[in-house]
């Protein structure tokens, strides 16, 4: 290895300076290479080579036509990728700028909003919420209102409206008192679009563009079903159905087969809980915000209060009973989930309909975090959620793509 004081001197003979000028040069070259020896390199970056295979492969096992896939690690978006096609059959490939539906990931952009508002003393999450007797704006965010949600999802499919959702909620009676008992509620949750509107005197939409998008630099982000669809640069969605069969060798089995389906524009009408659209560019920007990188327009203080979590949540608990090896508790705060994964916490939100679905999700000790977005229903996205925080914590193998 060469010493870089000889290098340094060397410069010198050949190029005279006073001697002041000459000991400050040496001195710059060392500092200079000293602190290059000394910058740490992520060990994350380790990982994504072997990240990148895990997505192609499971993609091509899932019949899954297109993916992207964006980590951030300490801040700082460190890889970004699209894999696949926007639909099958046609060539135009995922780039990190075609735009997805999101799901519920909107509950917890909408969240990050309200933490804002919060902050600004724009709302109040003590806000009471007119149709629901004693329940407030908190109670929305965490689904404790002690709202029943069976038969609200079914309302919205068939193309029912806010107003109309809004009716049935005044007709139907509590379970519980709020505070008191987890009820995952799409018709709920989108009830702080209505108080933000109340508040502020604009449309949803504006404020979250105002407050929200525009400041963190998510220009293809919105919660109208316009800025999705007059896109070109957006997928098509894909349902996988399993096909019976029998062979000679294996007997009776089951095979995925990929069909385009229609897209889910009723969800639009209830935005805050499920109708937004983004690209990967920019949910990475909202992941880095949300891990900490932007305290400028998000403040450190509102997210631990957000992603803490506030109660028990029986529907994931249940979805992941084979995986209590890593998963021991499961739970919802403000607009978050929360899980216990081999005793770290992980905040996160995913979401999925018929055609999609997406996960963000991050381990806040680890300061690292992934975005999964894809163009047909299954787990994958989660799966290769939790692979990738194995790896992170150097947990042992498990199988998590099934």
């Amino acid at each position: 290895m060469t010493d870089l004081s000889t290098v340094a001197t060397d410069y010198i003979d050949k190029n005279p300076l006073d001697k002041l000028m000459r000991v400050i040069l040496i001195i710059l070259i060392l500092l200079t290479a000293s602190h290059a020896h000394n910058v740490p390199s992520d060990p994350i970056l380790s990982l994504l080579p072997k990240l990148e295979s895990l997505a192609q492969k499971a993609m091509h096992k899932k019949n899954v036509p297109g993916m992207a896939v964006a980590v951030v690690s300490k801040g700082k978006i460190i890889y970004i990728k699209g894999f696949g096609v926007r639909a099958i059959g046609r060539p135009e490939p995922v780039t990190s700028k075609t735009l997805f539906q999101l799901g519920s990931i909107s509950k917890a952009i909408s969240s990050t909003l309200i933490a804002i508002l919060n902050r600004a003393q724009e709302i109040s999450l003590e806000h009471p919420i007119e149709p629901i007797p004693g329940a407030t704006l908190r109670h929305i965010l965490s689904h404790t209102t002690g709202m029943p949600s069976a038969g609200f999802n079914e309302l919205i499919e068939r193309g029912g409206s806010p107003l109309e959702a809004q009716k049935e909620l005044q007709k139907t009676i509590l379970e519980e008192e709020p505070g008191k008992k987890f009820a995952y509620h799409n018709v709920v949750y989108n009830l702080l679009t209505h108080v933000i509107e109340a508040q502020s005197g604009a449309s949803f939409e504006s404020v979250l563009q105002e407050k929200l998008l525009k400041p963190l630099g998510m220009t293809n982000t919105s919660s109208t079903w316009e800025a999705f669809i007059l896109e070109e640069n957006r997928v098509a969605i894909h349902v996988v159905r399993k096909i019976k069969g029998k062979n000679k060798k294996k007997g009776k089995f089951a095979k995925g087969v990929t069909q385009q389906a229609p897209y889910r524009k009723e969800y639009t009408n209830f935005p805050a809980a499920g109708g937004f659209s983004s690209n990967i560019h920019d949910m990475a920007l909202f992941l880095g915000a949300v891990m900490g990188a932007r305290p400028d327009i998000v403040s450190p203080q509102d997210l631990e209060e957000f992603t803490r979590p506030i109660i028990h949540t029986p529907d994931q608990w249940y979805r992941t009973t084979k995986h209590r090896d890593r998963i021991t508790e499961t739970q919802y705060g403000l607009g978050w989930r929360h899980m216990t994964f081999a005793n770290h916490p992980v905040v996160f939100h995913g979401g999925m309909l018929r055609g999609f679905s997406t996960m963000l999700a991050f381990l806040p000790d680890q300061q690292v975090g992934i975005v999964i977005l894809q163009n047909a229903n299954s787990s994958l996205a989660s799966q290769i959620s939790m692979q990738f925080f194995d790896w992170v914590l150097g947990l042992p193998f498990k199988q998590w793509i099934d």
